[in-house]
């Protein structure tokens, strides 16, 4: 399985009544269940993700105009940017050297701050 869908599960095992929506390099998908839940009121394209699940979603750039119509349907959608830190990054060295500072967008790079500041403040290597 993805990393992607067995974060899904372990979310979906701690919380199944809230929708997770992921981000996965340009795009924000939801996975699961989640897809035809949420194609009950946004129409997305399902496609497959994997042997075990389908996936719809929308470009990056779009979250916030998505995100309102999410909150007018009393939806509630936790979106999870960093769902793969602590598999793929041994310590806060290894994650900033994992970033390509020449093909970065500006909201990536915001949440990559964002990641680098709770390591820090946390004391901890990941």
């Amino acid at each position: 399985m993805s990393k992607i869908y067995d974060k899904y599960l372990e979310l979906k095992n701690e919380d199944s009544t809230k929708l997770y929506l992921f981000r996965s390099g340009k795009f924000y998908i939801f996975l699961g269940d989640d897809v035809d839940f949420i194609n009950e009121y946004v129409v997305l394209k399902k496609v497959k993700f994997s042997n075990e699940t389908y996936k719809c979603g929308f470009p990056d750039a779009v979250l916030d105009q998505y995100l309102k119509v999410f909150k007018n349907h009393n939806l509630d959608v936790v979106v999870v940017e960093n769902y793969d830190l602590k598999k793929d990054n041994n310590n806060l060295y290894d994650f900033i050297k994992s970033i390509d500072i020449n093909n970065i967008t500006p909201i990536d790079a915001l949440n990559k701050l964002s990641i680098i500041k709770e390591m820090v403040s946390n004391g901890k290597e990941y």
